[in-house]
């Protein structure tokens, strides 16, 4: 699977904050919650330790999705046939 650059940019995001929702990623990188979900899906089926976690907000009680890129898991995800 080609990565894209929008998905690259979720990948790099990802990792260097650790952990986001779809709201945070909408307020840091401009991309909307369907658009992102879709990128993570594709890295995790490239192979990167993304996991998903359902929480509750403490005020409004509405449930929503957590990500965590597993910093520690020695991953090797293929892209365009070589690994990254």
């Amino acid at each position: 699977m080609t990565m894209t650059k929008r998905t690259r940019q979720v990948l790099d995001y990802l990792q260097a904050i650790g952990t986001t929702t779809n709201r945070k990623a909408l307020v840091d990188l401009g991309i909307n919650g369907g658009s992102f979900t879709k990128r993570i899906s594709e890295l995790v089926s490239m192979g990167f330790p993304i996991s998903k976690t359902w929480k509750r907000h403490p005020a409004t009680k509405d449930r929503y999705v957590e990500y965590a890129y597993d910093l520690s898991a020695g991953v090797k995800a293929t892209v365009q046939g070589s690994l990254i």
